[in-house]
């Protein structure tokens, strides 16, 4: 058995938590990497394209040759996968900026604010999505939560000409996960979900290599720490979607029902957040306060109340 044929076997199989956790600590690390970036002095947009190069290798390596056969092009989730792909690079370059300037904390909760979006989505266009009272109690709890860690009493560590950042990354990245989750809820088996991975990663390439050509950027491609770094962001950064997409597609063998989109992004956000706070106190010595601290406390019992609505 070929290796990608393997893994595409063996994947599935896992439970949705093991594709949740692997999303959060892949989304998580995307982060910290960024502010090693910032901290060596590389291109970032030159490591960001390395990345997508890297993230196109993953998910060819996981797809079959049967799957690779398709006509890829006539598929109807095809342009949606391009959509998607150009925005990723667009938020992923203003991701970069904003963990820079603003640190980790700050930008992993203006990422992760945007979940009201694919929240909503899911609610209104997944007729299993239903809103129950302790969904609800989670939801907003982990609206709450985040703001609360994201609070920053009496001063802002944001200079006025990068303030409109965090805006562009909450609707940037809320639309970027609704297309996710309205792709793999009308299209996108497991099955799929390497192949939409790959074309989403490809589109992002692509992008990137133009506006490197455009720019005359070309020539920071030569540098080691470039590839390095990037090869490191492009296979957590696969991480995070591919796993993301397997744990909305999992359907749980005892009950016979797939998880509830809203949940699962709220889980998935929720956690990132958390996570990446806290590894920006323990590596980075970014100082979160006492508001900041009870933000992450109650985004636990969110993600406690999510998980008892679905699991």
């Amino acid at each position: 058995m070929y290796p990608s044929i393997k893994f595409a076997v063996i994947l599935p199989k896992l439970s949705r938590m093991v594709f949740l956790i692997l999303s959060i600590l892949s989304s998580t690390s995307i982060y910290i990497l960024f502010k090693l970036i910032s901290h060596l002095k590389i291109h970032t947009f030159s490591a960001i394209v390395v990345n997508y190069f890297t993230a196109c290798l993953a998910g060819f390596f996981l797809c079959n040759s049967q799957q690779l056969s398709f006509h890829i092009f006539s598929r109807p989730w095809f342009p949606i996968s391009i959509v998607i792909g150009v925005l990723f690079i667009l938020m992923f370059y203003t991701i970069a900026r904003t963990t820079q300037e603003a640190g980790i904390s700050v930008t992993t909760v203006a990422v992760k604010m945007s979940v009201v979006f694919p929240i909503a989505f899911s609610i209104w266009y997944d007729a299993f999505d239903v809103l129950t009272t302790l969904k609800l109690s989670g939801i907003v709890l982990a609206v709450l939560s985040v703001f609360l860690v994201v609070f920053q009493k009496g001063k802002s560590r944001i200079t006025a000409k990068a303030a409109i950042l965090p805006l562009i990354l909450f609707i940037g990245m809320g639309m970027v996960d609704t297309l996710v989750k309205y792709s793999q809820s009308t299209y996108i088996d497991i099955g799929l979900a390497p192949l939409f991975s790959t074309a989403i990663f490809a589109s992002a390439l692509l992008t990137g290599i133009v506006s490197l050509l455009f720019n005359h950027r070309m020539v920071q491609l030569k540098s080691v720490s470039t590839w390095l770094m990037g090869i490191a962001l492009g296979i957590v950064n696969f991480g995070s979607t591919y796993f993301l997409i397997l744990a909305l597609n999992h359907v749980d063998i005892s009950t016979g029902k797939q998880a509830s989109g809203s949940v699962v992004f709220g889980i998935n956000n929720l956690a990132i957040v958390a996570l990446s706070v806290l590894a920006g106190y323990l590596l980075f010595k970014e100082r979160p306060s006492r508001m900041n601290w009870l933000g992450i406390a109650l985004s636990g019992v969110a993600i406690v109340l999510l998980m008892r609505s679905q699991f």
